[in-house]
């Protein structure tokens, strides 16, 4: 049997430009951006050279915030508009290479 000590460590995502997406993220979340690799507290995201997979909204990559109000500071930042859900209220934008990114917080009720 397995001990269950497994965790998520990184994301490796193909783009034409590595390290201009990169910047994009780091940027856009404010995060830490060091070549083609951008973290944040338990975050770590890798540019490799390729094709952008193309999946969206199937898809994505989802940044959890903690509230509605967190939520609909980055919707306003971000120029989107949320839909509210019965778990989670949440919006989707596209990265420069589109990759969908979805933000999302708990729904209240």
């Amino acid at each position: 049997m397995l001990d269950g000590s497994v965790a998520l460590e990184h994301v490796n995502l193909p783009a034409r430009d590595p390290e201009a997406l990169a910047s994009w993220y780091s940027k856009t979340f404010d995060l830490q951006s060091q070549g083609r690799r951008v973290s944040g507290p338990g975050l770590l995201l890798v540019f490799v050279p390729g094709e952008p997979v193309g999946r969206a909204p199937e898809m994505h990559l989802g940044f959890r915030v903690p509230s509605q109000s967190a939520l609909d500071r980055w919707a306003s930042r971000l120029g989107a508009s949320v839909t509210p859900g019965a778990e989670f209220n949440a919006f989707r934008i596209s990265d420069p290479e589109g990759n969908c990114v979805e933000i999302y917080c708990k729904a209240s009720g």
